[in-house]
């Protein structure tokens, strides 16, 4: 996969912003801090190509886009969507990818239930996803 000296920079600043996720009171800080989750395997992938980095940096960029569309008006006063259980979720799926590339042996699989919850919460912010989630069909 990649460097262990570049999957440790990367456990470092997934824990790093995690915890300031957790610590944040806003939506908006929320969202600050987990940019470092798109930002950082980007700054891998220069360093060394990696597939799993590369999906992982495309699922956290589009779910980023999209909560930050989603905290600006018109969207915040018309998408049913439960604005705290969102960025809760997020937060405890940050926490996730920090456990996740703080173990020694990452296993894959793992990565990718990880990418496809944090794909889900981003397309629950859209129009359509919004929509899915008033019906109970996208859960938390």
């Amino acid at each position: 996969m990649y460097g262990e000296e570049l999957y440790k920079r990367l456990a470092k600043e997934y824990r790093y912003a995690a915890t300031k996720m957790q610590e944040s009171p806003t939506a908006s800080k929320k969202l600050y801090y987990f940019s470092i989750f798109y930002g950082e395997p980007q700054r891998i992938i220069n360093l060394e190509w990696d597939r799993d980095l590369t999906l992982l940096f495309v699922v956290c960029q589009y779910v980023f886009n999209t909560l930050t569309a989603l905290s600006n008006p018109p969207a915040l006063n018309t998408h049913p969507i439960n604005h705290d259980l969102v960025f809760t979720a997020l937060t405890d799926l940050a926490n996730e990818l920090a456990l996740h590339f703080e173990k020694k042996e990452s296993n894959p699989i793992e990565l990718y239930v990880i990418m496809g919850r944090l794909a889900e919460i981003g397309y629950a912010a859209t129009g359509n996803g919004s929509y899915l989630y008033e019906k109970g069909d996208i859960k938390f």
